[in-house]
């Protein structure tokens, strides 16, 4: 949505009496990712793609045609291009300079105060659109990204030889100590190393750092009844929800700004943790994850808070799925 798809046709003309007539050719680059944002456009005739570059992938986000404006985000807020934007055929616009736009809302209130709303509504919508795992995780969703790593690592990967781990030797184990642990116990993530034996943990006592423990420890019952008293899990929930209560509560919270505090405030109010049964389902794949022929996997983060499963291969990939995707992923590449 255009900042000024709401706006009043008399709003509209203000804007417009502003900008000066530019001509591109097909194929041309009006702007790229990381310019200085000092124009934006309207479309006068022919079609504008708007993309970005992620990872080695080329994602169109929208077109351009007669009619739609586009550009005016990043240079309303005065901050370097996030995306690219190139004409597909003769396409003609009219450029507004980001000086005479901010002259003219100094001089109109009223539409400042309309532009500043729907600003707010935009900054909210891209701050999900712009992170690989957005507030709500990846629930109900069928997700994967990957996200390639070296090529170099990629092309000999596959020959180097696999070797046993002590965490494939304890494999059947460890998935019941992660499960309880996850489950009935203090942790609300785990990083699993595979080939090193590395496990790190979160725990609600201590939620914002990870304690590295040896995966043999793991297996004995008096170290992890030291180191991670139980809880239920509803419990557990309930502990995480207090901590973003705490932060909603502070003046900091308070102070963000506006499309921050919402778009918080609505999943701090909402969140709820991964469903156990899909914490088991994941955990007793592991086994099959670790031995798949194509891919060598080196680690795999798990947690409660958000349905994204985070997978770092020795070929330097990294794959983040839902649970939905880790079981699509599984069968793909069985």
């Amino acid at each position: 949505m255009s900042l000024f798809e709401n706006l009043r046709e008399g709003d509209l003309g203000k804007i417009m009496a502003r900008g000066k007539q530019a001509s591109f050719k097909p194929g041309e680059r009006i702007f790229t990712e990381g310019d200085e944002a000092d124009y934006f456009y309207y479309v006068m005739s022919g079609r504008v793609s708007l993309f970005i570059d992620k990872f080695h992938t080329k994602e169109e986000i929208r077109l351009a045609q007669a009619g739609d404006w586009f550009g005016e985000m990043a240079m309303f807020n005065g901050n370097r291009r996030t995306a690219n934007a190139a004409s597909q055929e003769d396409a003609t616009c009219l450029t507004v300079a980001r000086p005479e736009f901010m002259e003219l809302l100094d001089s109109e209130p009223d539409l400042r105060e309309k532009i500043l709303a729907i600003i707010n509504r935009r900054n909210e919508e891209l701050v999900l659109k712009e992170k690989l795992i957005d507030a709500d995780g990846m629930s109900d969703q069928d997700t994967h990204i990957s996200i390639k790593g070296d090529p170099s690592l990629r092309e000999s990967a596959m020959l180097r030889e696999r070797y046993e781990s002590v965490v494939d030797r304890l494999l059947p184990e460890l998935v019941v100590r992660f499960e309880d642990l996850l489950l009935n116990r203090s942790p609300h993530r785990i990083m699993i190393g595979f080939n090193n034996g590395e496990i790190r943990i979160a725990t609600v006592l201590d939620p914002f750092c990870e304690e590295f423990h040896p995966v043999v420890r793991l297996l004995d019952e008096s170290y992890v009844d030291r180191h991670f008293p139980k809880i239920d899990y509803a419990h557990k929930a309930s502990l995480i929800r207090q901590i973003y209560q705490g932060i909603r509560a502070d003046d900091f919270f308070a102070a963000l700004p506006e499309y921050l505090h919402h778009g918080y405030d609505r999943y701090f109010s909402h969140w709820e943790p991964v469903p156990p049964e899909q914490i088991r389902q994941i955990l007793s794949k592991l086994p099959t994850l670790r031995s798949i022929p194509n891919f060598y996997v080196r680690s795999a983060t798990i947690g409660i808070l958000k349905d994204a499963i985070h997978m770092q291969f020795n070929c330097d990939g990294t794959h983040i799925v839902s649970a939905h995707g880790y079981e699509r992923f599984l069968r793909e590449n069985l």
